[in-house]
């Protein structure tokens, strides 16, 4: 008579030999797989740092992957293997260079509880842009000129600006509640603000000689300031 095996599964995981073997497989592949998907991502952030730089040099019609390559270390074949082609790159690298806008702004903005400082916060932010991160501009003046013959980088820089206009409509919104703001017209009044602040940096950017920057944005969030504090 056959003698009947009994399972080597157990209920309890921390119990048996096949447990044992069955978790500790199991955890190296999940390592493996951790591994890997960290490398991929510190390769995408190094191929977009050096894409932002030659971009910021070169200018959108004049780069190459090569160059991308080269400024990175490492060869046209990997470049091509994290992104499909130049205009996926440029893609990912807006939405990057967003993304880092976003996450700098909500940090100042986080440890702050008046609306007003918060406001103030947003102006200096995007005001200071232009010394903390001059290629952005150049990269950011290259895109604009791409919008109307590329969907994908016209969809980026629309969701750009529209965080631009949501993140001073929340400031707006929590000021008016807190009766710090009077506002009639939230967006419209959003969307002034943006024009104000990025007119000056554009015409900053276009002739750095026309007028002082410093003096004019701090005219700027005066004027700013003008439109929504409540009288005294």
């Amino acid at each position: 008579m056959r003698r009947k095996i009994p399972a080597m599964r157990r209920a309890d995981p921390g119990c048996g030999d096949f447990e044992k073997v069955e978790f500790i497989a199991s955890d190296g592949n999940m390592m493996k797989e951790r591994n890997r998907n960290d490398l991929i991502h510190l390769r995408r952030v190094q191929l977009t740092r050096a894409a932002y730089k030659v971009v910021g040099e070169k200018g959108y019609s004049d780069f190459t992957i090569k160059d991308i390559a080269r400024e990175a270390g490492l060869s046209t074949g990997l470049v091509h293997y994290y992104f499909k082609n130049k205009e996926d790159l440029l893609f990912k690298l807006l939405k990057g260079m967003n993304a880092n806008l976003k996450s700098d702004l909500g940090k100042a903005l986080s440890a702050l509880e008046d609306p007003r400082e918060k406001l103030l916060a947003f102006c200096n932010e995007a005001f200071d842009l232009v010394h903390k991160e001059k290629a952005y501009f150049s990269v950011l003046v290259d895109f604009l000129a791409q919008i109307n013959r590329n969907k994908r980088l016209r969809q980026a820089m629309a969701k750009l600006f529209q965080s631009y206009r949501d993140e001073i409509e929340a400031i707006l919104q929590e000021g008016a509640a807190k009766g710090v703001f009077t506002v009639k017209d939230v967006r419209f009044t959003s969307v002034t603000m943006v024009s104000l602040i990025q007119g000056n940096i554009f015409q900053h950017l276009i002739d750095q000689e026309a007028f002082d920057y410093s003096a004019y944005t701090e005219k700027t969030k005066k004027q700013i300031f003008a439109l929504v504090m409540k009288d005294s």
